[in-house]
């Protein structure tokens, strides 16, 4: 297989909080936040891409706003997913009551063109941003769904999730905790958990602890053998991707398998040298991607800890 070239940024402009996915037949989407100082259009983003390398225009994810957040301007850290046989993008936003973010859910047949289906999916009044990052995640092991979601210096929690996704069949549960007394750990947000077959684990990726800090924010890793259960570090460095001099703030990721097999980590990043949206004091989020490697006994690094610098081998994109 051919492996193309690449230098970060992929996305040379606002587009954080990244969530791929691939579709048959019409090549990869990838989403992302919007936000009130986002020099965008007021919805998630959308961008289309053959190779995972080159991508299009940022489109409107969302058909139309959510009846109960006719006026927001915060659409948040989306996660899409082709599942029962329809689309299903799982997002934060703003209610208009404007009482703490929400946790949403849009269906389409496509990947665009997604309508929200009506009611949060789960709010707290006043909670801020505990309700934000959700991340959906489907066991190959149990056939379950599962979604998680947090921040606001509180846990990482997950729910159970109905067979149409758009109900919690318990009360959350606690899988990762912060940890006050550890940079990059106060606050936790933005997880991501996948499953691994060849090492039976499951892991989770996360970010923190203030994206809008420099030198603030990272991603570290964490790994069970039940995705219900509490996460703990893997061993050796858990931090895998910090800043570095070209590149600050990483985090936000999603994980991609490529068509040879290889695990691609896609996040976004601060340019230090274009370091602000235009005419704020708020942090330019650009999409990266740099490859996961495994050691021996299956436990994932990122080459140099940090943003590749310079010219890189890609992944290889699904056809």
């Amino acid at each position: 297989m051919d492996h193309p070239l690449y230098t970060n940024p992929l996305i040379d402009a606002d587009f954080p909080d990244p969530s791929l996915l691939f579709v048959q037949g019409k090549g990869y989407f990838a989403y992302a936040t919007h936000d009130v100082f986002s020099p965008t259009l007021n919805n998630i983003l959308v961008r289309q891409s053959g190779d995972l390398i080159h991508w299009s225009t940022a489109k409107g994810a969302l058909a139309k706003p959510p009846v109960w957040a006719q006026n927001c301007h915060q659409f948040w850290a989306p996660d899409v997913h082709f599942f029962n046989g329809e689309f299903r993008l799982y997002y934060a936003a703003e209610p208009d009551t404007k009482d703490g973010m929400c946790l949403a859910m849009a269906t389409s047949p496509t990947p665009t063109d997604f309508i929200d289906i009506g009611y949060p999916l789960s709010r707290h009044a006043g909670s801020t941003y505990q309700m934000i990052d959700p991340c959906f995640f489907a066991d190959p092991k149990s056939g379950l769904q599962f979604l998680y979601y947090g921040s606001a210096h509180e846990p990482i929690r997950a729910v159970t999730l109905s067979a149409d996704g758009r109900s919690f069949l318990h009360d959350p549960k606690i899988v990762l905790r912060p940890n006050e007394k550890m940079p990059f750990e106060r606050l936790r947000e933005g997880a991501f958990v996948m499953y691994h077959a060849t090492f039976d684990r499951y892991y989770m990726y996360v970010s923190g602890d203030d994206t809008w800090a420099p030198n603030g924010y990272a991603v570290s890793v964490f790994w069970s053998d039940d995705p219900l259960k509490e996460f703990i570090k893997i061993p050796g460095n858990h931090i895998i991707l910090q800043g570095n001099d070209q590149w600050d703030s990483p985090g936000q990721c999603c994980i991609v398998t490529d068509a040879s097999g290889d695990d691609w980590m896609f996040y976004h990043a601060v340019d230090t040298k274009d370091r602000y949206v235009k005419n704020t004091d708020r942090h330019l989020r650009k999409m990266c991607v740099d490859k996961i490697n495994y050691t021996i006994d299956g436990w994932p690094f990122i080459a140099s800890n940090s943003p590749s610098v310079g010219i890189q081998i890609g992944p290889v994109a699904k056809r």
